[in-house]
């Protein structure tokens, strides 16, 4: 049981290799929060237009790719970004009741459902036009449109798709949920004039990767500071949305088995995922939190002093977690290998990300009276 759990806790590595990559993306994020704080004040704007998680993942980057941190940090950037982001996205759920949750849900499966049959259909057929493998292509069309790394690497086994076609795909996809993730945050607000219920669609549906999605969106409200009519920020928003789009992995990833087998006239029953890799623990825990502030809020009262210190406490703590797994990301983003893919697998990932990122603003901006909390 105790194996188990450290194993839960820290995966399979020495906790003590862990601190020297923890550290630091620790001081990273704590330098790119006095930088941005700086610049803010020297920038001609009356507005705060660098967030501290964008510059974060400006800061890792520059470390990572110009220092290029050695081993010992290795360990400790792997477990930011697959525990510490995973507990941070757990504890934001604190930030809303099941009431709240179930509403964002059923508000969002719409939009969720057709982005990802245009991220399917689009990416199936570019990735033929194309000339690139139908299994490369297959692989950055799940990326594309459900959550990225995650079901890149559920998907791979299904369809029996080579290592290599695997790196390619998750390298492919990387380098536009980092792109999205640096730049959605500004055009929503900027160029597409969103509202703030509409940016958390939008930021929910067109990023990427579940680090990614959560990333743009904690920018988003550190830029904007804003809330929609119902009281809830577009991190609220966005995170569920794109929890809930994650959970689509259920339908999405046998389907692709399925139709990858049929048009290959191949059998993949060996290859079937296993209902963890499809179901991820952290969306279970973002519900759970849910539960656990909707009992709070009835058992000791939505105002009370104490219990809102808690809900704060827990806040605070999700949110310097996303950060740190954010350092975590930019330090272990190699820039000189993405820059190596072929020119195909490239324009396949800039396609499908540019058209994902187009339904979704296309339905937000048509359905907006309708995607209100």
């Amino acid at each position: 049981m105790q194996a188990k759990t450290k194993k839960l806790l820290f995966g399979t590595q020495n906790v003590w290799s862990l601190g020297a990559g923890v550290v630091l993306a620790v001081m990273i994020m704590l330098m790119a929060s006095f930088m941005a704080g700086a610049l803010n004040k020297v920038l001609p704007s009356d507005k705060n237009i660098l967030s501290s998680v964008f510059m974060t993942i400006i800061l890792g980057l520059i470390v990572g790719n110009l220092f290029s941190p050695g081993q010992i940090f290795e360990p400790g950037m792997k477990f930011g970004i697959k525990k510490l982001l995973r507990l941070g996205i757990i504890l934001m759920g604190i930030r809303l009741s099941i009431t709240e949750l179930f509403s964002i849900a059923l508000t969002s499966i719409g939009l969720i459902v057709v982005c990802i049959l245009a991220a399917l259909v689009i990416t199936g057929l570019v990735a033929k036009r194309i000339g690139i493998s139908s299994k490369l292509g297959t692989l950055v069309a799940a990326g594309t449109s459900i959550c990225g790394v995650s079901a890149i690497v559920a998907t791979s086994p299904v369809i029996k798709a080579e290592e290599e076609e695997t790196a390619y795909a998750v390298a492919t996809i990387t380098i536009f949920g980092m792109l999205a993730t640096m730049c959605y945050p500004y055009l929503v607000e900027m160029a597409f004039h969103l509202d703030t219920a509409q940016a958390g669609f939008f930021l929910g549906t067109s990023v990427h990767d579940t680090a990614q999605a959560t990333a743009s969106a904690v920018i988003y409200d550190q830029l904007w500071e804003q809330q929609a009519s119902g009281g809830l920020s577009a991190a609220n928003i966005a995170i569920t949305t794109k929890l809930v789009r994650n959970t689509f992995m259920i339908a999405v990833i046998p389907f692709l088995g399925f139709w990858y087998a049929k048009k290959n006239a191949q059998h993949t029953s060996a290859g079937k995922p296993k209902l963890s890799s499809v179901i991820p623990f952290f969306v279970i825990g973002f519900v759970i939190m849910g539960v656990v502030r909707s009992l709070g809020d009835y058992g000791f009262g939505a105002e009370d002093a104490s219990w809102k210190e808690v809900v704060s406490i827990i806040k605070e703590s999700a949110k310097y977690l996303v950060a740190i797994a954010v350092a975590c990301i930019g330090l272990n983003t190699n820039i000189r290998k993405l820059l190596k893919l072929g020119f195909r697998p490239f324009l396949c990932g800039l396609i499908a990300a540019v058209s994902v990122g187009g339904v979704s603003l296309l339905l937000v901006k048509l359905f907006g009276s309708y995607l209100q909390i």
